[in-house]
């Protein structure tokens, strides 16, 4: 069973070649997510089983500080994961599942098959008065983690040329049984396709309200230049494309055509979510990052790498 986070695509779209490596072992593959992510994974995989495996919905508000809202919601978040856990055992009865490969949702463990863990947040970032639970985070996360045979870190081992930074060069490892794995991007074998011409890719993701948010403020700015833009919407639950001026939007579209986009833009706008960094350095792309208001992670990735001078960072 493979199972991404459900808060925006990311998680999902990383583990592309690891579920095509499983596929090529020919391991029989069910994949456990919920919305977007389990659109995106439907239509990517057909031949693979879906199961819906809800878990915490955060949501990222417009005006209060994002530290404060988890603070708020943290009895909620272990309710969610204490009922995604059982349904996990049931899954693990129901199916017969050998093994477990859990992106980023801490619950999915259990003592009854071989469970791997995926991340790169494993030196979480904190701010101002965030700082003071740092360490009570930190605990909690290892603890979890702690709970996996084996973990799989997203990155390059060295931290001179790594991606995430610090984030996934802890202090102490949770588990002994660790590896780096090198960036995961499914663009990573796409061989030379399509071009087109245009001045501007702007890439949308993550949770909502946040998303829309984001993609409203970007119109109304574009809509007063003449830069021919494509927006890339990150809605797989939709098929639409339509033209609003300079504007080109697009719900959603397979990895070859997006690889095309990417390939061809002269500059790309997104969040800095640690999967589209992967993705655009499969490409070398020049970019323009907008972190995500108090998610303290992308904020740092966002800082880091413009002081590596891969790209310019500006606050939404």
């Amino acid at each position: 069973m493979v199972a991404p986070m459900n808060w925006g695509l990311g998680h999902a779209t990383r583990l592309v070649p690891v579920i095509e490596a499983l596929l090529k072992q020919e391991a029989k593959i069910i994949l456990a997510t919920d919305k977007r992510p389990y659109d995106f994974l439907r239509q990517r995989f057909p031949e693979c089983e879906m199961i819906r495996l809800p878990g915490f919905d955060p949501i990222y508000p417009e005006k209060r500080s994002m530290a404060v809202q988890m603070l708020f919601s943290f009895l909620e978040m272990m309710r969610c994961a204490r009922e995604a856990n059982r349904e996990l055992q049931k899954i693990i009865e129901n199916h017969q599942i050998d093994a477990v490969i859990s992106d980023n949702r801490y619950e999915l463990y259990s003592p009854k098959v071989y469970s791997v863990f995926i991340t790169h947040q494993l030196n979480i970032r904190t701010r101002k008065t965030q700082k003071l639970f740092k360490p009570i985070i930190t605990h909690l996360i290892n603890h979890y983690i702690s709970k996996y045979d084996e973990l799989w870190i997203p990155d390059f081992e060295s931290l001179q040329q790594n991606l995430a930074g610090n984030l996934s060069h802890p202090a102490r490892y949770p588990v002994k049984n660790y590896h780096f794995i090198g960036p995961m991007s499914r663009f990573k074998h796409q061989t030379a396709g399509k071009t087109t011409s245009f001045d501007l890719l702007v890439i949308l993701s993550g949770p909502e309200p946040q998303r829309t948010v984001f993609e409203q403020i970007i119109m109304g700015q574009l809509a007063r230049t003449n830069l021919q833009t494509v927006i890339l919407q990150g809605k797989p639950e939709e098929t639409k494309k339509q033209t609003q001026g300079n504007i080109t939007l697009i719900s959603h579209t397979d990895d070859e055509e997006m690889a095309a986009f990417i390939r061809s833009a002269p500059l790309v706008f997104s969040r800095p979510g640690y999967s589209t960094i992967m993705d655009l350095a499969v490409f070398g792309k020049k970019a323009v990052f907008v972190p995500t208001p108090g998610q303290t992670e992308q904020e740092y990735l966002a800082v880091q790498l413009k002081k590596s001078g891969y790209c310019y960072y500006e606050e939404q």
